[in-house]
């Protein structure tokens, strides 16, 4: 099984598009095979099926094989499968929403504050996002996006949240969540709905490319005793001998990098 964070390993992290169509091809070839194959991401659905899914929609010529596949958005709050006649079926789990009043005010902040580098993502359901404006310096983002992180703290404490939410960054984003959800949440989702399809893979292929958020994934499959693989496509230094199951370090980053190891594959 294929489990693929989306932004930096599907997605390029600059242009938030696809810019490696051939990731679409190697897919479809896996889940032509049965093989079953889950995207994990903190986007929301609308977003990735904007992005990644109607791109893989249109390459897919028999529908049927989408029953192998499945999508997570918002780290495991809400997700997607598809029936046997190739029809989304949407999820969601409104016991891990963060409040709307939370949610307004946050919005209001950037709007006032903080609205020329960076805005607030409408799409999430579950969770609150501010991203970077596209196109927008990601040196000049970073500086305004610490700002906005403690003025988002603040507001966590003051609406007496702090012991069930968390601000958590990320490169071009600050995400406002529930301190359960995250990749490793969603990975138990993704197990589940395996099992429920009684299928045993033999092989669990995490990709990533952040230590932080991605590797989380691995470790999550690794607690459950299955077979572990990480395929790290990110430019940061890791040391790859502190964790227990193997990682590989791609040459090429990001989609390529990505691309690189599906070749391999076969």
């Amino acid at each position: 099984m294929l489990i693929f964070d989306v932004d930096g390993v599907i997605t390029n992290p600059q242009e938030k598009r696809v810019t490696e169509p051939e990731i679409l091809d190697e897919i479809i070839k896996r889940l032509e095979r049965k093989e079953p194959v889950a995207l994990n991401t903190g986007r929301s659905l609308v977003w990735m099926i904007d992005r990644v899914i109607n791109s893989l929609l249109e390459k897919v010529k028999n529908t049927k094989t989408l029953q192998s596949f499945f999508a997570s958005g918002e780290m495991g709050s809400t997700w997607i499968t598809f029936n046997e006649r190739g029809v989304i079926q949407y999820h969601r789990d409104n016991s891990i929403s963060v409040p709307e009043s939370l949610q307004t005010k946050v919005k209001k902040l950037i709007e006032v504050k903080y609205s020329d580098s960076m805005f607030y993502d409408e799409g999430k359901e579950t969770m609150i996002t501010t991203e970077m404006k596209d196109g927008y310096s990601v040196e000049k983002y970073k500086k305004f996006q610490k700002l906005q992180d403690q003025e988002l703290r603040d507001l966590v404490r003051k609406e007496n949240l702090w012991q069930d939410i968390i601000v958590d960054s990320t490169t071009i984003a600050t995400n406002v969540e529930n301190k359960f959800v995250g990749k490793h949440f969603a990975v138990r989702r993704i197990i589940n709905w395996i099992k429920g399809k009684g299928i045993k893979p033999q092989r669990y292929i995490a990709f990533g490319d952040s230590s932080k958020s991605d590797i989380p994934m691995a470790e999550e499959l690794y607690s459950q005793n299955l077979p572990t693989e990480f395929i790290y496509v990110g430019k940061e230094d890791i040391d790859t001998s502190k964790y227990p199951f193997p990682i590989t370090i791609t040459q090429n980053k990001y989609g390529e990098g990505t691309l690189e190891f599906l070749k391999s594959l076969d």
